[in-house]
């Protein structure tokens, strides 16, 4: 069964889709839409980085005045913590997976300190590729994943406790919660919507340090805060996430960043942090971490591609408790949006010219795509730009080269039907305006024109076949041009004799019946010229006769659904019949009806003479009518001149 046209769009617009979804196309339009956004949220309106946050930077004058990073004595940390007590919560991006050797003393301290803190998150290390394990390594994963909540997943992916590296033993018993301080990138690199939520095989829940150290600052166990489905749950405040995935909105940037928009975190260097009053940091939730120049934990987000690790955790930990929540649109606006891109083209491509169809088209794309613009920035809900876009715009486009293919299939069609019959100028107007061809059939004043040789069968019988299909090939095809010459239709050759009517795809102020006129004298004319040169060839001569009559008449495409014609049918075509077949009983060679003299005098005025010749019966009609004679002008181009 052949597809009709909508059906065709839908099926190249769903294949489209599929295409931009499979290659990747989808997803990075609607991450490079969506970071234009975030850009521009923060530009119009940039929000201060939420102060509760605070980050102690591992930098480059800490490192000026306490020596390098890998010499530092743990000591120094116990000194932070003590310095950080009054804090809500502290969170440590920094591993401590391996003892001290040198400073054994200073691994105590450092665990004394977390112990007596009480509000420490600890960061664990996670491997990517399973590795050797000893009995001793088992062990310590053992114990360390007991001190993990269980909680069943949500969705969220499961890892192998083998890629576990723990803590120190000593930091597993005293820290309060633990956190991997890793997190996963979009395909681009950028960190957009992280993964904060693992569980093992076990269901032992592997919860990302922001999330830890949310659940504390907020005094929420991890346990209840993944208890939900799609919503993560600090205190009061709900945070909905996509099997552990978050949208964040991005803030974040390094400090000294230069684009407008975002702001850097509060960062205290450690050096300074050491000699600051408790007080500094009392309810603040605090992250340690490396944002010495030259470290290779550098995160990208939408606003700043040099963002530290540390900072971009802040940004995480800032999303989870204090800034608005983002999340996706919902998936049933989001359909409902897609299902609208896809109707509108489909449809009214199907009922308005595709100039019309295009138009709105664009204009259903402008309020779409204004919704969606109303959702990000009056609901915070992200929506997917892409499918969206790809959908109305891919549907328009093929709809749209369906319909011109349609519409150029359409006019050849017509070109090669009318160029049977008018000018190539005429076929032009009608291509161009199809409508004016009434193809359907239409009523119309129309004058009807025919021509007939005289005793035609004698001539056909005196003469060889060549010598008359050449001649009348000849005679034909110079009252063919006289007729397209003239703006007329030719209707049909019927044998010998011509047809041929005015009326159709003229402009208003064109008189029918003029033109008629002028034809059959040019016909005439055009006649002359060519017995002349038969005459000279030693070849018989023609003689025609012509009738022409004016009146209603119904003109169109008519016929059976193999064979189609554009022609006329009514009492005009028979009573312009008759008028010819009377020609020469007449003893006249060019008559017409009073309808038509009374349509085509005004405009020829003195340049053509009506005289009367008889009023004659014809079959099947209850008025006698009147014919007329019709006298040659002096010039043909007086004739021209006048008719139109």
């Amino acid at each position: 069964m052949r597809m009709k046209t909508w059906q065709k769009g839908l099926a190249g617009t769903l294949l489209l889709l599929l295409i931009a979804q499979a290659s990747g196309l989808s997803a990075g339009l609607d991450r490079w839409l969506g970071d234009s956004h975030w850009r521009w949220a923060a530009a119009r309106r940039s929000e201060p980085f939420p102060p509760q946050v605070v980050v102690i930077g591992i930098d480059d004058a800490s490192i000026r005045q306490l020596g390098r990073l890998r010499n530092w004595s743990r000591s120094l940390y116990a000194d932070l913590l003590d310095r950080l007590k009054l804090a809500k919560a502290v969170g440590l991006d920094v591993l401590f997976v391996d003892p001290d050797e040198r400073d054994a003393a200073g691994d105590r301290a450092f665990t004394a300190a977390v112990k007596r803190h009480g509000r420490v998150v600890v960061a664990f290390n996670q491997w990517t590729v399973l590795r050797p394990l000893g009995q001793a390594d088992l062990a310590a994963i053992k114990a360390f994943s007991v001190r993990l909540p269980q909680v069943p997943t949500q969705g969220w992916p499961l890892l192998q406790p083998q890629l576990l590296q723990p803590p120190l033993p000593d930091l597993v018993t005293n820290a309060a919660a633990f956190g991997t301080a890793d997190v996963t990138a979009d395909a681009d690199g950028v960190y957009r919507q992280p993964l904060l939520l693992r569980s093992t095989l076990e269901q032992r829940l592997l919860p990302h340090l922001a999330v830890s150290l949310a659940a504390l600052a907020s005094g929420t166990p991890l346990e209840q805060v993944a208890s939900t489905p799609r919503q993560l749950t600090f205190g009061d405040r709900q945070v909905p996430h996509r099997a552990g995935r978050v949208l964040l909105q991005p803030i974040a940037v390094a400090a000294g960043f230069g684009r407008k928009g975002g702001q850097p975190v509060t960062t205290i260097s450690f050096a300074e942090a050491l000699r600051a009053a408790p007080q500094q940091f009392a309810e603040k939730v605090v992250l340690v971490g490396e944002t010495a120049v030259g470290t290779t934990d550098i995160r990208a987000n939408p606003l700043d591609n040099g963002l530290r690790g540390v900072e971009l955790n802040a940004e995480i930990l800032a999303n989870l408790l204090y800034l608005p929540a983002v999340q996706p649109l919902p998936a049933q606006w989001q359909w409902l949006a897609l299902l609208a891109a896809l109707a509108v083209p489909l449809t009214l491509f199907g009922r308005q010219s595709p100039k019309v169809a295009t138009v709105g088209s664009l204009l259903a794309l402008a309020l779409l795509l204004g919704g969606l613009e109303a959702a990000f920035w009056l609901g915070r809900l992200l929506p997917s730009w892409a499918p969206v876009l790809v959908g109305c715009g891919g549907a328009t486009l093929l709809m749209g080269l369906q319909r011109l293919a349609e519409e150029n299939r359409a006019k050849e069609q017509v070109r090669q039907s009318f160029s049977l019959y008018v000018s190539p100028e005429v076929v032009n107007e009608i291509v161009n305006d199809p409508q004016q061809a009434h193809q359907e059939g239409r009523r119309q004043q129309t004058a009807v024109l025919f021509s007939d040789i005289r005793s035609f069968t004698t001539f056909c019988e005196q003469n060889p076949p060549e010598q008359v299909v050449q001649q009348m090939r000849t005679y034909l095809g110079s009252m063919a041009d006289s007729v397209t010459a003239h703006r007329g239709v030719l209707d049909k050759f019927i044998g010998d004799a011509v047809m041929a009517l005015w009326g159709p795809f003229l402009e208003p102020d064109m008189n029918p019946g003029a033109l008629a006129v002028v034809c059959g004298l040019d016909m005439l004319d055009r006649l002359d010229g060519l017995n002349a040169e038969w005459a000279a060839a030693g070849l018989p001569t023609l003689k025609i006769g012509i009738g022409v009559h004016f009146g209603d008449a119904i003109v169109g495409n008519i016929g059976s659904d193999s064979r189609m014609q554009y022609t006329a049918l009514g009492d005009a075509v028979n009573l312009a019949s008759r008028l010819e077949s009377n020609t020469k009983e007449l003893k006249a060679t060019f008559v017409v009806s009073r309808e038509l003299r009374d349509a085509a005098a005004p405009a020829l005025g003195a340049a053509v003479t009506f005289r009367p010749v008889a009023t004659i019966q014809v079959r099947n009609r209850n008025t006698p009518v009147e014919v007329f004679e019709v006298l040659r002008p002096v010039t043909t181009q007086e004739e021209s001149h006048h008719a139109t």
